[in-house]
């Protein structure tokens, strides 16, 4: 067992029901056991668990796997122009891990630019198929979508967006959501955790309950994503007239040190 999950179990054994850990990560809620991580403590990504997801052109820029790295027990995701194009990546667990009711959390470093934005999200293979029936179709759930600047260029870096969507990305789109409060999102790691429950979707930051989404609930697997993207004079605001800097050198990155998954303990009888 890699250093990193064994001293998250050692700890999270010493302690009462419901009380909080101390170790830079959220409570598991009472009832609920560990059933699949990436602690991200290899030298490249683990293929088993993750694949790149709507590789080449995106939005404003062009999703590539050498913008994923792998090292010193982190995940990376670096955005960077080359060449006049930027690029950017993106990575998912789709038709390797997805599952629907359960305790999500992922310990993030946001380190993102103008014109650019990064998220943790779930999402549902079949989102949109049924309009109308987002149990049955699923939803997209971005437990942390963050940005340095908003379309107007004000200064954002401090908060985070938390949204619900359903019935597609068309004229039937539907969705809500919340910004959050100005939590210093923007510098260092902060742990971001989802509670989705057959009733309700509870959003947590940093060990508080920051968001209780309204229904509609998905009731269908769906699988992770971590991201960047990038999209000029859009909600990010204005991509830098210099770019971002090349691969080597760029500052814009999502920095990730674990993603976990808890399934519930079924109630004893």
């Amino acid at each position: 067992m890699n250093q990193k999950l064994n001293s998250f179990l050692l700890a999270a054994t010493v302690l009462s029901a419901g009380a909080l850990l101390s170790c830079n990560t959220l409570a598991t809620p009472p009832g609920y056991k560990l059933a699949w991580a990436d602690e991200f403590d290899g030298t490249s990504l683990d293929d088993t668990k993750w694949g790149h997801r709507d590789l080449g052109k995106r939005r404003d820029a062009l999703n590539v796997r050498e913008a994923v790295t792998v090292s010193g027990g982190r995940l990376a995701i670096t955005t960077y122009t080359q060449d006049g194009k930027h690029h950017t990546g993106m990575i998912c667990t789709r038709d390797k891990f997805e599952r629907s009711v359960g305790y999500w959390e992922a310990r993030i470093q946001f380190q993102d630019s103008p014109g650019e934005w990064s998220a943790f999200w779930i999402h549902s293979p079949t989102m949109g198929r049924s309009i109308g029936d987002p149990a049955a179709a699923g939803m997209e759930i971005d437990v942390i979508e963050h940005r340095v600047c908003d379309q107007k260029g004000r200064d954002i870096s401090g908060q985070g967006q938390l949204t619900l969507h359903w019935d597609g990305y068309g004229k039937d789109h539907k969705s809500k959501g919340q910004m959050t409060q100005d939590l210093g999102l923007g510098s260092g790691f902060h742990t971001y955790g989802l509670e989705w429950t057959e009733a309700e979707y509870r959003f947590y930051i940093d060990d508080k309950l920051t968001w209780t989404a309204p229904t509609p609930v998905s009731k269908r697997p769906e699988f992770i994503i971590l991201s960047s993207e990038v999209k000029n004079k859009d909600w990010a605001g204005n991509i830098p007239e210099a770019g971002y800097g090349p691969r080597e050198s760029s500052q814009t990155k999502m920095l990730v040190d674990y993603v976990r998954f808890y399934e519930r303990v079924p109630a004893a009888k």
